[in-house]
């Protein structure tokens, strides 16, 4: 049977729609002849939902890792939420009145945190699965966003085995997202985002998305990578 390294920010016991992709997938690849190698955090810090670990099959290896959850603290303390608050920093939070501390996030959030929040697991992500690959193989590799930093931890594992059959996997837009001009972006910023998402379609070996729409964005990217 042929192994698939699937990074994914949403895994079980975390419930919402972006669990509900790969977790199908997962279940019926192995009918296809692969396993499924699942790469996540071990706390995401998402809303819970336990009965859907009972959806994924005996065969799926599931590697959990931690991410530092430094900068949700930090958001919290900065916007006056509680500790045990939950919070979405992919996208900006749509409170009715916003203070300062809520712009002065936005901005921190689109700027110092290119392309997302968990961009700081993205080399550790990238160190730990180079020796997780040398000593035990895999076929492919799929990473699905958002957040986008999975797509960085495959681009440099793209990197370091060149060889290896990459499937960048796009649930929603990156910088064609609806919300991205809130982001209070800087110029530099900009740049940067485009500019790691031209990297990632033009170094994945396939695109994967779910609509037309998007289908045509991505092949618009895509030609301009190629100017």
């Amino acid at each position: 049977m042929k192994r698939v390294l699937i990074i994914t920010y949403y895994w079980p016991p975390n419930g919402g729609a972006g669990v509900q992709r790969w977790l199908k997938m997962s279940k019926y690849l192995p009918q296809f002849g692969w396993q499924p190698v699942v790469y996540t955090p071990s706390n995401p810090g998402y809303h819970p939902d336990a009965a859907l670990l009972a959806e994924v099959p005996p065969i799926v290896e599931v590697i959990e890792r931690p991410i530092a959850g430094a900068l949700f603290l930090w958001y919290k303390r900065l916007t006056g939420r509680k500790a045990d608050e939950k919070v979405h920093l992919g996208l900006p939070q749509r409170r009715k009145k916003k203070s300062w501390r809520d712009d002065l996030a936005v901005w921190v959030r689109g700027n110092a945190f290119v392309p997302d929040a968990r961009v700081w697991w993205v080399n550790p992500s990238v160190r730990f699965l180079e020796r997780y690959l040398r000593e035990h193989p895999v076929d492919a590799i799929v990473s699905t966003g958002p957040p986008h930093s999975m797509h960085l931890i495959a681009l440099g594992l793209k990197k370091r085995f060149p060889a290896l059959r990459w499937i960048a996997d796009w649930r929603d837009p990156w910088t064609n997202i609806d919300f991205y001009p809130q982001l209070k972006l800087t110029a530099w910023a900009d740049r940067k985002h485009h500019r790691l998402e031209r990297a990632v379609i033009a170094a994945a070996d396939a695109n994967v998305v779910v609509g037309w729409t998007m289908a045509d964005e991505i092949k618009t990217l895509g030609r301009a990578t190629q100017r």
